[in-house]
């Protein structure tokens, strides 16, 4: 503990008497992710310059550039994510502001998600539940595509080669002028995986895994006042199920997705409006035996239809209202075949009372063919005391909706579950002077009602609304950059502390570090980058009685980026866990050892 406090406290004054341009992303944003609809949060954005720089899982960019947690069972295998204390069914992950999440399970799997060719990935923490729907509690993750109506035809090719007989290759071309947009992306990765595992003498067994992506964006400009939209994706992912530790594997997982989106927006001199219809469905099967044609599989499809509307009642105030009809199906080997038809509406009123004062209020309501969806509501404020020093602070009561395997399951689904409540509250300040962005949060969140699969008899368990855990905790993030002839030194350094109680055993909830860290460190001129980046994860406990736990442990990474032909080919060269530490994120599920990556990025 004392190292990370020390970690933190060298970052901190590193760069404090610099005195150049303070480093802040000026993005203009539209939509629910909106710093205006969000002024009382901390709204992180990445963009295309970060997420492109190299081909990596949604998971892994996302560990690297905002400090989230992940449970990995072993490199490339199942991923979910753990926000501000939170299950992995309690982050909502979006598409073009379109909820992914699955349907079966209510989580994403970020090993099957490709982080490439997105312009931005839009990260808001804290409970988001009258934005975004169900299972925003922990945070909500946008994936966006921005279409922007100018003269530009582009082609991306990006070539990586690393260890394990890892292989992966990008292309992606884009076309636009001031009527049209178009953009293609294939993507594919494959690996054998078969990393050892450091201090045994076993390898990662049954390993291997692919990913293949394909994704289409089309724009067409109407006129000045009206666009259509279309995006479109395709993803296939084969893995093999990694071995532990203590035994042998062979199994498999297959995962298909499929969406479609159409998007009309209007713009007025007081309102504009956007109308989506989606389409999404998700297909797995698992074989227990990777040579066997048995499996068991289950699908689910998504009809959406959205409508968001935003009017200007006056100059320093606004209301935002959002209608949305979903209906769903599945079915499965242990699905017993269902369908929900869900009705939602949502209204947010933004004003600007005072020259340094903004505050949302906001409501949300819904309406389901199988369960109750309860009111909740929420207000956020922001308050400029100087300026440079921002207050932030908000409060919103937020839930999550069973799922298909929840409420279906069979055997052993609960048709009377409830939907779990939560209720969050956050306090936070942004300072910026200079080349220097400091923003640190605490927050506070209670969720009741939540569901829980437990033993009814020896061989059956059933889903219940029995948990109750108390989160909280505080982010930290400090920036700074350093500007000399055309060279820059870059400085950034992310903290996380969270204590999440499962107030029934009166203990630390699994897989919920308390202490999460990492930092950046890089040096920049026209033609060369080298990035150090370390990663520390604290210790987290494997058992609800806390008996049993996994070491905290620290990674440290090096990234060097080439430039030639005046940026059009950049070859860059990785080297991950340069000190060969042995960790793990799962129990008796070891990850790699010391392994490289070499890119290649060609643009014409």
């Amino acid at each position: 503990m004392k190292k990370t406090f020390v970690f933190f406290f060298i970052s901190a004054i590193a760069f404090a008497q610099t005195d150049t341009v303070h480093l802040l992303n000026e993005v203009r944003l539209f939509g629910n992710f909106s710093p205006i609809m969000n002024s009382g949060y901390q709204v992180q954005i990445l963009t295309d310059s970060s997420i492109n720089e190299r081909q990596q899982s949604l998971g892994n960019l996302l560990q690297d550039q905002a400090n989230l947690y992940f449970k990995q069972n072993g490199n490339g295998m199942v991923s979910s994510i753990s926000l501000r204390g939170s299950g992995a069914a309690h982050t909502g992950v979006y598409w073009n502001g379109i909820a992914i999440n699955s349907q079966l399970d209510g989580q994403t799997d970020f090993n099957t998600f490709s982080a490439n060719s997105y312009n931005q990935i839009e990260i808001r923490k804290g409970g988001g539940g009258i934005l975004f729907g169900s299972g925003a509690i922990g945070g909500a993750i946008n994936l966006r595509d921005q279409i922007v109506f100018t003269d530009k035809l582009r082609t991306d090719i990006n070539l990586g080669l690393a260890s394990y007989n890892t292989q992966k290759a990008l292309v992606s071309t884009q076309y636009s002028n001031q009527k049209l947009y178009t953009k293609i992306a294939i993507e594919g990765n494959q690996s054998d995986n078969d990393y050892p595992y450091l201090d045994t003498d076993l390898t990662n067994e049954n390993g291997g895994y692919s990913n293949y992506h394909l994704k289409g964006v089309f724009g067409y400009k109407i006129n000045q006042k009206n666009q259509l939209q279309f995006f479109a994706t395709s993803s296939s992912n084969d893995r093999n199920l990694s071995r532990t530790v203590t035994a042998p594997n062979n199994s498999k997982l297959t995962n298909k997705q499929n969406r479609v989106l159409l998007n009309w927006k209007s713009f007025g001199a007081v309102y504009n409006s956007s109308l989506k219809l989606a389409y999404l469905d998700e297909e797995y099967n698992f074989y227990f035996d990777r040579h066997d044609t048995n499996y068991s599989f289950g699908n689910n499809k998504n009809y959406l239809i959205k409508y968001d509307f935003k009017y200007f009642l006056k100059k320093n105030m606004s209301l935002h209202t959002g209608v949305e009809n979903s209906y769903t199906k599945a079915n499965g080997t242990n699905l017993i075949r269902a369908h929900r038809n869900n009705f939602e509406a949502y209204a947010l009123v933004h004003q600007k009372p005072l020259k340094n004062l903004l505050y949302n209020f906001s409501v949300r309501k819904g309406f389901s063919s199988v369960y109750k969806i309860p009111l909740i509501f929420g207000l956020d404020i922001k308050y400029g005391i100087s300026p440079r020093l921002d207050i932030k602070a908000n409060f919103s009561t937020n839930y999550r909706l069973p799922t298909y395997n929840d409420l279906y399951w069979n055997p052993g689904g609960n048709s009377t579950l409830l939907a779990e409540d939560s209720n969050t509250g956050e306090l936070g300040i942004n300072y910026h002077k200079n080349n220097i962005t400091l923003n640190i949060t605490s927050y506070y969140t209670k969720s009741t009602n939540l569901i829980q699969w437990r033993p009814i008899t020896n061989t059956l368990w059933q889903p219940v609304n029995v948990q109750d855990v108390d989160s909280y905790g505080l982010d930290f993030e400090f920036k700074t950059q350093r500007k000399f002839n055309n060279q820059s030194i870059t400085l950034i350094s992310q903290y996380g502390y969270t204590v999440a109680t499962d107030n029934n055993l009166d203990k630390q909830l699994i897989y919920v570090p308390y202490h999460k860290a990492n930092l950046s460190l890089s040096y920049n001129n026209k033609y060369f980058t080298i990035k150090f980046k370390e990663y520390y994860n604290g210790k987290v406990f494997t058992t609800t009685s806390n008996t049993q736990s996994l070491d905290a442990y620290w990674l440290s990474n090096v990234e060097i980026y080439k430039s030639f032909f005046r940026s059009n080919l950049t070859i860059g060269f990785i080297a991950n866990n340069i000190w060969n530490k042995a960790y793990q994120s799962v129990a008796y599920r070891p990850m790699p050892n010391r392994n490289f990556e070499l890119n290649i990025n060609y643009k014409f």
